[in-house]
């Protein structure tokens, strides 16, 4: 438990919430006495305005910060980084995007990495690969994987189908 590996072992316990503004009053009210008295340090995430949607006690012992949009050129390296790591992304797995379909990708993301990588993954699972075995990203499959931007896996993290069996592959 947090308080007794804080009084124990002098370690700190982080608690994330992702949409706090989900939780209703009670359940932020009853986080105020482990955050007072620093049982646990709490991060909470939320898409709303945290002056409405968060109780007032919390917030007062909050810091707060508003995170902005990613600008277009950040999601375009996002994205490189992506198509050319070999751990984390498709390096070596020849597939390659081109300029006009980055910014593309930069476009329909929003300013949101996730969605920049969704899209890219789902762009990446609709074009085919060429007689050589290369996949080239286009701006037209970049828009074709931002209307179905979800795949679904097997255990193995393979992709087994697109989220639509209307979803025409092509190249």
């Amino acid at each position: 438990d947090a308080a007794a590996r804080r009084d124990l072992e002098g370690a700190a316990t982080i608690l994330f919430i992702d949409e706090i503004h989900r939780f209703n009053r009670a359940q932020q009210d009853a986080l105020l006495p482990f955050v007072e008295d620093g049982t646990v340090t709490l991060i909470g995430a939320t898409t709303e305005n945290p002056s409405f949607e968060v109780v007032a006690p919390l917030l007062s012992r909050a810091r707060v910060f508003k995170l902005e949009l990613l600008e277009p050129r950040h999601i375009v390296a996002i994205a490189r980084r992506a198509l050319t790591d070999p751990v984390r992304g498709y390096g070596g797995q020849h597939i390659e995007a081109t300029d006009e379909a980055l910014e593309t990708l930069a476009r329909v993301a929003g300013g949101d990495a996730r969605t920049a990588l969704n899209v890219l993954e789902f762009a990446v699972a609709l074009t085919e690969e060429d007689d050589e075995g290369n996949r080239l990203i286009t701006p037209e499959r970049v828009e074709e994987a931002a209307q179905h931007p979800t795949l679904q896996y097997d255990r193995d993290r393979k992709s087994t189908r697109l989220n639509s069996s209307h979803v025409k592959r092509s190249r």
